[in-house]
């Protein structure tokens, strides 16, 4: 594995290609792989790795960084205990993050931004331990979630206007209800594409 990572980092090094520039929007799509950060050997305490899509947009305000719009959907677990006793609950959501991007040389970036999620139909109950007497809910029952995103990203290979970059993310959730489980993280490979190019000042 970490000679898989070398390799890449490697590739990415000889074949960079796209150089930030005011004025350039850049729009990145591919499958987000995550999963909530949860990790308990009782029953129903799995937290399983699942799939979703992703749109990453950039706009590049100078040589060193970028205003970032992210749109996510995917369908996450949240986890909430008390006591010896779990709930978990699944729930779809439209993540959207704002923020900013910092190109750190010319192969690696990384951005912090803020978040909203929606929830988009009803919560599905994966397990629960507790009685209908002390019944609990989890953050997947709420409208919306609020929270940072935390990403570095590297391009692995670029040609003409068309790059592949990874994005590895982390979600830190601002309204968890007590005692819950809701941060999750993951990857992106993405297919990015140069949408928009600021053009050269005539002579």
């Amino acid at each position: 594995m970490r000679q898989f990572f070398f390799v890449l980092v490697i590739i990415s090094i000889e074949t960079f290609a796209y150089s930030a520039k005011e004025g350039n929007v850049t729009a990145a799509v591919g499958p987000y792989i995550y999963k909530t950060r949860y990790e308990n050997s009782a029953p129903g305490g799995n937290s399983p790795y699942l799939g979703g899509e992703s749109l990453i947009v950039n706009g590049d305000i100078n040589t060193n960084g970028a205003l970032e719009i992210g749109i996510f959907h995917f369908r996450k677990i949240f986890f909430r205990e008390q006591g010896a006793s779990l709930i978990s609950e699944q729930t779809e959501l439209m993540h959207i993050t704002m923020g900013y991007r910092r190109y750190l040389n010319s192969v690696f970036s990384t951005s912090l931004s803020f978040y909203s999620s929606y929830s988009m139909g009803d919560p599905v109950i994966v397990h629960n331990d507790f009685t209908p007497a002390s019944q609990i809910d989890t953050s997947a029952r709420d409208i919306t979630e609020y929270g940072l995103d935390l990403a570095l990203q590297a391009e692995l290979y670029s040609r003409d206007r068309y790059s592949v970059v990874l994005d590895g993310r982390y979600s830190v959730s601002l309204t968890s209800k007590p005692n819950e489980r809701s941060d999750h993280y993951g990857a992106i490979l993405a297919l990015r594409y140069l949408a928009q190019e600021k053009e050269a000042p005539k002579p």
